[in-house]
């Protein structure tokens, strides 16, 4: 390690470099002697050789040499716009900015990469190392596409950091991974502009799976990829690790930021791309430029959402559908409010979208999960797959896929790629594919007003082989085993039959039957914690009493406190649905009323025109059916509540069934009721006896399990 380097560490960058958490560390410092000691203090503050604490990690097994070597030098390096300008035994360095810092040292790795000599060699000075850098780029780079005015623009002391890249090279195995290891911690360095519309790599690996093209360079035996702004490169990577050890891979990109833009040249370089097969233009270069290929990979640009309502990014998206070559495929990645959710007629992308689908060129829509733009938590993203299939029957249909309730692992995404790449396309036949997420939707029905692009999800290929009677004979069981517990009560019969053929009802949003008034949305208050009290004359409802983490009755509020400070809120009426989407969408059904509903909670109420399609049980009942859950990483919900699709069922089903959800409601309670007299009796006694206030009669056993002759 170089001794002009500040080689000092806190225990929170200790945390850090060893991945676990703060307090761990400290647990360490108490309990192993052996730990190495602060090197100095600052502020209070203990720092420690960052050598040290590598060799004690390593000796201890709590850390692999090969993985937390190149971590100690991306720490170092990280850390370096806060150590530049500290006395280093020659003179002060001059203060590297954080953009400046990434484009040196990305430079620096791409020049290893093209002569395969040590950047700072061995009896050189630190001036003589600069002034060779500087000549060794010229010599690579002598028009000054990849890295010349980087390494020409290093202060004359650089040689310190040259030293660092060389170690993290040789502690990454190779130039191609230290640069990858720089990029994975982009966010670290400070640059807003690496890192702000960067997604995870799961998402990457998607968008290259659906663009179909490890099949199409298969059939040709090349293939040529373009990406209308590729940043840094990463879904452009995705689409190369995709196709494995295809050489005969060409790109085409644009980006019009030149940090950014010479940073993916520099990666493609340091990948082992050769020169001549790929084109990223930047800057005045790329004015209005349209790479044509036979996959385009495209990130719509981020738009704050209140902006979003007036952004109609379908006419860009419209002119790559209509440049797309028969067998040729585009995905986009855009806002969901956008590319998925129900858009009102007045909004200028309403019509855009409408048409784009008219065209047949869409093949695939996709909600995808919160959470995969890291920067932007909150920024909900879909996916657009287009394709041009001249010859294919199914031209008046479209994919539609929702997996926004789940986390985008691995298995999510190989089950959605097979989804599309397996319809429409040639040689494949949809109607013998069981496809796991996607539904395929006729696209008039699409272009309806406030239609959202979602559907119910397919049939899974365990629901395909199950028929009615199946499921009718478990039934028959369950009764049996009812009519076992039940005793003296009246036996329960369901009256289910199996179907001769699967009719599927269908189904509308709930924001489409408040429109039509059938239903009606009421919000919840927000409640101040100091008016809640376990005493009291309301109820007060939120999450937890919905999700069942706490119970009714258990937060009161007292009605003068209510009529006094939030006189605009109302009651619920007996019969009220209460709602709650995180984290799941739950409901509830409040049988009596006069509750107080708590944000972000709100009320769904039967108006009387949908008093013959639902009731509050039922109603109830479909919304707990939907199974919408918000994805691990997500800060909002997978859906609005108007975006949810309750079935629709025929006047005869929807009374028949809610008799059945009573009947099994109040066999429901007996149960509750028992198991709460079972609970309190065991807590008397077992208190009774502790207390010494109560003692147990000899006796024979008071219960225990049916012998055989009680069982027939």
């Amino acid at each position: 390690m170089s001794e002009l380097l500040t080689d000092l560490i806190s225990l929170p960058e200790v945390a850090a470099l060893a991945g676990v958490r703060r307090p761990v560390v400290t647990t360490w410092r108490r309990r192993h002697p052996s730990f190495p000691a602060p090197a100095q203090t600052e502020g209070g503050r203990p720092l420690f050789k960052a050598r040290d604490v590598v060799e004690w990690l390593v000796g201890t097994g709590r850390a692999d040499r090969s993985t937390i070597e190149p971590d100690l030098r991306l720490h170092l390096l990280t850390c370096l716009p806060l150590q530049a300008g500290v006395s280093a035994g020659v003179g002060r360095r001059r203060t590297l900015r954080p953009q400046e810092l990434v484009g040196a040292i990305t430079a620096l790795v791409c020049l290893h990469h093209l002569d395969d000599e040590p950047l700072r060699p061995t009896g050189h000075t630190d001036r003589q190392v600069v002034d060779a850098l500087r000549e060794r780029a010229a010599e690579a780079d002598w028009d000054d596409e990849l890295l010349r005015s980087e390494i020409d623009a290093l202060p004359p002391d650089a040689a310190w950091l040259a030293q660092v890249v060389d170690e993290l090279i040789e502690a990454a195995w190779g130039s191609a991974q230290a640069y990858e290891r720089v990029l994975a911690a982009r966010q670290r360095f400070g640059v807003p502009a690496l890192y702000e519309d960067a997604v995870t790599p799961q998402l990457a690996r998607l968008m290259a799976g659906l663009s179909g093209s490890r099949d199409r360079a298969d059939e040709y035996g090349h293939l040529r990829v373009a990406d209308h702004r590729a940043g840094t490169g990463d879904l452009l990577m995705a689409v190369r690790r995709e196709l494995g050890d295809h050489d005969a891979l060409a790109i085409d990109a644009v980006e019009s930021d030149s940090f950014l833009g010479r940073v993916l040249r520099r990666r493609l370089v340091v990948q082992g791309l050769p020169r001549g097969s790929w084109q990223v233009g930047i800057g005045s270069d790329a004015a209005g430029r349209r790479p044509v290929a036979d996959v385009l990979i495209m990130q719509l640009p981020y738009r704050p959402a209140e902006s979003r309502a007036d952004t109609d990014p379908f006419a860009e998206i419209g002119q790559v559908a209509r440049g797309l070559a028969p067998g040729q495929t585009a995905v986009v990645l855009g806002p969901a409010e956008l590319l998925v959710d129900a858009l009102p007629p007045y909004r200028p992308a309403a019509r855009s979208r409408n048409e784009l689908l008219a065209t047949g060129r869409v093949e695939a829509v996709v909600h995808l999960p919160g959470g995969l733009v890291p920067f932007r938590p909150g920024y909900r993203t879909g996916l657009w797959v287009l394709r041009r299939e001249e010859s294919s029957p199914w031209q008046g249909r479209v994919l539609l896929a929702d997996v926004s309730d789940r986390a985008l692992t691995d298995r999510v995404v190989d089950e959605l790629v097979v989804d599309v790449v397996t319809w429409r396309r040639q040689g494949h036949h949809p109607d013998s594919h069981l496809r796991a997420y996607a539904s395929q939707v006729n696209i008039a029905d699409l272009t309806l007003p406030r239609r959202p692009l979602t559907a119910r999800r397919p049939v899974r290929l365990r629901e395909a082989v199950r028929d009615g009677r199946v499921t009718i004979a478990e039934v028959a069981e369950m009764e049996a085993a009812l009519d076992d517990l039940s005793g003296p009560r009246p036996r329960l019969r369901s009256r289910l039959g199996a179907r001769d053929e699967r009719e599927q009802p269908g189904t509308r949003s709930v924001g489409a039957l408040v429109r039509d008034g059938h239903l009606l949305i009421v919000p919840g208050v927000r409640v101040a914690s100091d008016d809640v009290a376990p005493v009291g004359h309301h109820p007060v409802v939120g999450p937890d009493e919905v999700t069942g983490h706490a119970s009714i009755g258990s937060r009161l509020i007292d009605r003068a406190v209510f009529a006094e400070r939030y006189p605009r809120a109302r009651l619920t009426e007996p019969g009220d649905v209460i709602v709650s989407l995180a984290p799941a969408v739950r409901a509830l059904h409040d049988v009596g009323g006069f509750s107080v509903v708590e944000f972000p909670t709100r009320v769904v109420r039967i108006r009387p025109d949908g008093r013959a399609r639902f009731t509050p049980r039922l109603l109830t009942a479909l919304i707990n059916a939907a199974q919408k859950r918000r994805a691990p990483g997500a800060v909002r919900p997978s859906s609005r509540l108007t975006d949810l699709q309750l079935p629709l069922l025929t006047p005869a089903d929807v009374e028949r069934l809610d008799a059945l959800l009573a009947a099994l409601d109040e066999r429901r309670n007996l149960a509750r009721r028992e198991l709460d007299l079972l609970d309190d009796l065991g807590r008397r006694a077992v208190a009774g006896l502790t207390d010494g206030i109560l003692t147990i009669a000899e006796g024979p056993p008071l219960a225990g399990p049916l012998r055989a002759e009680e069982q027939d």
